[in-house]
């Protein structure tokens, strides 16, 4: 997940009776931490299961509209909301609410490019838009949008930061065209989500669990980037987030056994690796951002690399995933 916790999504429409929308749709994706702010790691796998139930009602409440010509024995007349959104080349299939909610999918909107086509199926109608371009604003700073009316999406600037931005990415979509919802159209939404996993550190016991959270800590964080081959649909998913917080779990029980010179509760999560007497029973400060490289095969964790600096003295963490448990097989600092 930015941040990966993770903010909201509002969708505003057209008055009723116009044929051509103008949508401007917000997601805030992940929500994370500066030093000091609490990082809700626990929600993610809870919003990532909402979002999918949701998502997969719409699909149900669409799959039934699409074998009808008429609804309530009236004329099938389009609502601009709510339904469902599609970016092909995202891979992205998302759920449209009004109103607020906590959803995280826009991780990878500054991946669009002008002509991409994005579409947004309600019961009895897909509108179709095209992207036009991208800015980056400040929050409430006013957008212009074609008068043909358009689709804005609105995240994070940058997307992949783990902290509080104070910038938006804005991409703008033009109108082309309204079809009537049929079950071709429809099924073409039928990406299966990814399923929330759940990832494991086996923690020396002497620490409390609470510990290992980044609300309890003070760290800066920087940003999270993936290397090997990950799949558009895990990327746009929350466990990249899941990933990640296992990551921090691991990254800070190390600080938690040098600051308290404990080499046996080292040797319980790292024995293959050398206690780092060097630094032991130092009080470590944060003097850097941490930056996060997710190693993905597919929808698959290899490993996670943290990089940091404590007092000074750059740190980096490497945990290997075997299925979803992860342990320490490299530490560094210089």
């Amino acid at each position: 997940p930015k941040k990966h916790s993770m903010r909201s999504k509002r969708i505003h429409s057209a008055k009723p009776g116009r044929n051509i929308p103008k949508i401007f749709l917000g997601i805030f994706l992940l929500a994370t931490a500066t030093i000091g702010i609490a990082y809700p790691l626990w929600w993610n796998n809870r919003s990532t299961q909402g979002a999918n139930r949701i998502l997969q009602h719409d699909l149900t409440r669409l799959q039934k509209s699409a074998t009808q010509t008429s609804i309530g024995g009236t004329p099938c007349t389009a609502q601009p909301g709510p339904g469902v959104l599609s970016i092909p080349s995202l891979s992205l299939t998302a759920t449209v609410e009004q109103g607020l909610q906590d959803v995280s999918f826009f991780s990878h909107l500054n991946q669009l490019s002008p002509g991409d086509i994005i579409t947004y199926t309600v019961p009895c109608a897909t509108y179709t838009f095209k992207v036009e371009g991208a800015q980056i604003t400040s929050p409430g700073a006013p957008i212009s949008v074609p008068n043909q009316g358009a689709l804005v999406l609105d995240t994070c600037y940058p997307p992949n930061a783990l902290w509080y931005t104070p910038d938006r990415y804005i991409v703008t979509a033009s109108y082309v065209a309204t079809q009537p919802q049929s079950s071709q159209n429809t099924n073409s939404l039928q990406n299966p989500p990814v399923t929330a996993t759940n990832y494991t550190f086996a923690a020396p016991g002497a620490i409390p669990t609470q510990e290992l959270q980044l609300a309890n800590n003070s760290q800066e964080m920087g940003q999270l980037s993936f290397t090997g081959t990950p799949s558009a649909a895990f990327q746009q998913s929350n466990n990249p987030l899941q990933v990640e917080g296992t990551g921090l779990e691991g990254w800070f029980a190390i600080l938690h056994t040098i600051e308290e010179n404990q080499p046996s509760w080292w040797k319980s999560f790292a024995p293959n690796l050398p206690f780092p007497q060097a630094f032991a029973g130092q009080t470590l400060k944060s003097t850097s951002p941490l930056e996060i490289s997710e190693d993905i095969t597919g929808s698959a964790p290899n490993s996670i690399t943290l990089t940091g600096s404590e007092n000074s003295h750059t740190f980096t963490v490497t945990g290997t995933f075997s299925g979803t448990e992860m342990s320490i097989t490299g530490f560094s600092a210089n």
